[in-house]
This record gives C-alpha cells, sequence and structure tokens, in this order.
C-alpha cells in the first residue's frame, strides 16, 4: 500500500514538471464535436451507407463525450466550476446521462470503492443469472457490464437513492430527464421519428460495447473485495482495486486507461496521469504490477471471476 508521504511526492514530482503542454481532454472533446457533427450530416443524406458510417462515428463522439462528461463531473475539464457543470449538464442531453445524478453517483464511486457502497459494484444477485452475464460478456455484443454495471447505477442513481436525496436533487433530476428528452424529441422532428430513432439506440448500444471492451471490463472487475458495508477506504489504498491497462491513442481518451492513478488522485486533470504512472513504474512498480501487469485492453485475463474477486488478475 501506498503511504501519505509516497503520494504527497508524487503530487510535488508531477508538478515540478511543470504544465502538460498538451491538452488532451480538449482535443477528445473537440474531436466528438466533429465525429458528432459529421455523423448527424451523413444520416440527413439519407443514404443507408452513410447512415451506418454516421452511426460509427457518431458512437466513437459518444464514447468520447462521456469521457469528457465525467471529467467535468470531477471538475477538471475547466477551471470554472460553472463551465465545468454547464458543460456536463449539455453533453448528458446528447449520452442520455443526467449530469448532476451522475455527479453525485460518481463520487459516491470514488469514496466507497472496494465497498458494498459503491453504486457500481460488482453484482452480488443470485448465482442463477452469473452464467448469462458471463455468456453476454463472452458474445462482446451485449454491453451489459457497461449498462448494468455504470451506466445503468449513475442514470438511476438519484431514484433508487431517493430517500436520502434532497428533494431539490429529485427535482433536479427529473427536470434534467425531461430536458433530455425534449433534446431528442426534437431531434426527431429534424430526422424522423423512425429514423432518428434507429440511430441513435444503434450509435448508443455500439459505443456501449466500445466502453465496455475499453474500460468496464478492466477497471475493477474481479478486484472488489466483499467488505463490510460500513468499509471505507482511502484513495491511496484504492489503488487495490482497480487497474491500468496499456491503450493505443491514450491521450486521445483522456488517459481513462489509468485508472489505477485516477483513482489515487481523482481531482488531477486526465493529462498529469501518465506522470504517475511513471512514478510508479519507476518507484513502487509493485503497485502496478499488483493489478494492472502493464496488460494490454485485448490481452483477456482467462481465469477472471465477475463474482468470486480474486486479490489479483489471475486465479494461479
Amino acid at each position: 500500500m501506498l503511504t501519505r508521504t509516497e503520494c504527497q511526492q508524487m503530487l510535488t514530482d508531477t508538478k515540478a514538471l511543470g504544465p502538460v503542454r498538451v491538452p488532451w481532454e480538449f482535443v477528445a472533446g473537440l474531436t466528438a464535436v466533429v465525429l458528432t457533427l459529421v455523423g448527424l450530416f451523413l444520416l440527413a443524406t439519407g443514404s443507408w451507407f452513410a447512415t451506418a458510417t454516421g452511426v460509427a462515428l457518431v458512437a466513437v463522439g459518444m464514447l468520447l463525450f462521456q469521457l469528457v462528461l465525467h471529467e467535468c463531473a470531477h471538475g477538471t475539464f475547466f477551471r470554472s466550476r460553472w463551465l465545468n457543470e454547464w458543460t456536463g449538464f449539455l453533453i448528458g442531453l446528447w449520452v442520455l446521462t443526467p449530469f448532476f445524478s451522475f455527479r453525485r453517483g460518481h463520487t459516491a464511486h470514488h469514496a466507497c470503492l472496494g465497498s458494498n457502497e459503491d453504486p457500481t459494484a460488482a453484482p452480488r444477485d443470485s448465482a442463477r443469472r452469473h452464467w448469462l452475464i458471463e455468456l453476454f460478456v463472452r458474445l462482446r455484443i451485449v454491453p451489459i457490464l457497461y449498462l448494468g454495471g455504470v451506466y445503468g447505477p449513475y442514470l438511476l442513481y438519484d431514484v433508487v437513492r431517493g430517500k436520502d436525496q434532497k428533494r431539490q436533487h429529485l427535482l433536479q433530476y427529473s427536470m434534467n430527464i425531461l430536458a433530455i428528452v425534449l433534446l431528442h424529441a426534437l431531434m426527431t422532428l429534424q430526422f424522423g421519428l423512425q429514423a432518428y430513432l434507429l440511430f441513435l439506440i444503434t450509435a448508443f448500444w455500439l459505443s456501449g460495447i466500445l466502453y465496455e471492451i475499453l474500460f468496464t471490463q478492466n477497471q475493477h472487475v474481479g478486484l472488489l473485495p466483499v467488505p463490510e458495508a460500513s468499509a471505507r477506504y482511502a484513495n491511496r489504498e484504492q489503488a487495490n482495486f482497480s487497474r491500468s491497462v496499456r491503450l493505443p491513442l491514450a491521450g486521445l481518451f483522456m488517459y481513462f486507461n489509468l485508472h489505477k492513478e485516477h483513482h489515487l488522485f481523482p481531482q488531477l486533470p486526465c493529462r498529469y496521469l501518465p506522470r504517475i504512472h511513471e512514478w510508479l513504474k519507476k518507484n513502487r512498480s509493485d503497485v502496478l504490477d499488483f493489478t494492472s501487469d502493464h496488460l494490454g485492453i485485448l490481452e483477456r485475463r482467462k481465469n477472471l471471476k465477475l463474482f468470486s474477486p480474486t486479490i489479483g488478475d489471475h486465479d494461479s
């Protein structure tokens, strides 16, 4: 486990290198905007081939937008809290995610990672359904871990936790859902109800598959312990429950693949995460190797057990 002194030294050494010259989060955001606009333009042509191409472009754009939304939720996309909130809110309308509910749920994820209170924790339901989820994961055409383990819990966080939520949070959530519906209702007027809904659902589904393959299956799956519900772990301890993997063009994906580093410093802008990774590699390689082992996104962990979490990657 990392000590507090080591974590402080990591930040000191990271800041001592000066600012990162390439603001990858803005590169990712601009790429998402361009892909989405081109995809919608192709939809407007009415050609099936162009529409299929547009679906693929919008799916990648949605994936990038979700990463921008995540950065906004941490307040690290802009320096201004107001700009982060409005940008996250507007992006959330497009990617079908109520931003403030997402932010509250994601804050709980970071606060409770490794405990039963984590809203995105591995399923602990009846074993009768485990084989079905395992089958979907193997098929890779149903993003079940993304839909059921990430998207769903954040989408419904304010509803599921309704008894514990403030009344204004529930009102805010309701208005946010209404705004999402209105935006896409307006889009159906522009492109036609059937054509647009098919386009949107397909693009969202494909973005979920991409998210699952790139991130969901790698970040926390198989690493969650089963402690008491009241257990809490400090950020420096959460390195044990998160995994980082190698990813081509990682900057374009806002270094979301460096998830262990992100959980160590959730308020650190994503562009600085490679420096944290290099510090760990140089000074505490055991922390990286404990779960990550420098895996690539397509290097499947054959012995990974979704419902029987183990300490490391392999059951050997």
